[in-house]
């Protein structure tokens, strides 16, 4: 009998990147709420050591982003406070990187939250951000019983991150792409999640 994994969504994030001397610096965050009202009231960094308040972030669907001003830097660690429908949540992101989805509380369906850099040339009048792009892909048909191959032609210097989600909106796997000839990027899921566990 095959197996096979239903309702697949795949979300690609393109990150362009270049040379980062003479750039300023933007740091991000991207709130999926889920099944839940969400509500981030307050967010604080360390390392560089700020605190913002962000009431209302996350209340918006189906993502709901917010630039932190004046951060020059990755911060070491992210901890966020707010509430998920009646729950109150303290979050708290150790060594944040770009390429994972951090659940905000330990109810069941989490709303999520994501961070991301950003690069553009500073000194230059009315500069054009380096951004990181998202888009999601519906799979047809979503059923998959042995490998799946994403081929995707990037612009520019992009690097491509492609998501694997379930049918309940759930990562299970990121898979960064492989640059081949005439400048596509491939990447290949073997139906394992991020765990190496194989997804039914």
């Amino acid at each position: 009998m095959k197996k096979r994994c239903a309702g697949l969504v795949v979300v690609l994030f393109s990150l362009f990147a270049f040379g980062v001397a003479n750039a300023a610096f933007r740091f991000s965050g991207v709130v999926d709420p889920r099944a839940y009202v969400t509500r981030i009231d307050s967010v604080k960094l360390t390392l560089p050591d700020m605190t913002f308040l962000t009431p209302g972030w996350g209340s918006h669907t189906p993502l709901d982003s917010h630039d932190f001003a004046g951060v020059t830097c990755w911060p070491q660690t992210v901890t966020l406070h707010g509430t998920a429908g009646p729950f109150w949540f303290h979050r708290m992101v150790e060594h944040p990187d770009t390429t994972t989805w951090y659940a905000l509380s330990v109810i069941g369906t989490s709303p999520l939250v994501k961070f991301y850099g950003t690069y553009f040339h500073a000194g230059v009048e009315e500069s054009k951000p380096v951004v990181e792009r998202l888009q999601c892909l519906a799979v047809s048909p979503s059923v998959v019983t042995g490998q799946m191959s994403v081929r995707l032609q990037p612009v520019g210097t992009s690097r491509p991150v492609v998501e694997i989600h379930d049918a309940r909106g759930n990562v299970i796997r990121s898979l960064e792409c492989v640059t081949v000839s005439g400048g596509a990027a491939t990447a290949t899921w073997n139906r394992e999640d991020d765990r190496g566990h194989l997804v039914p």
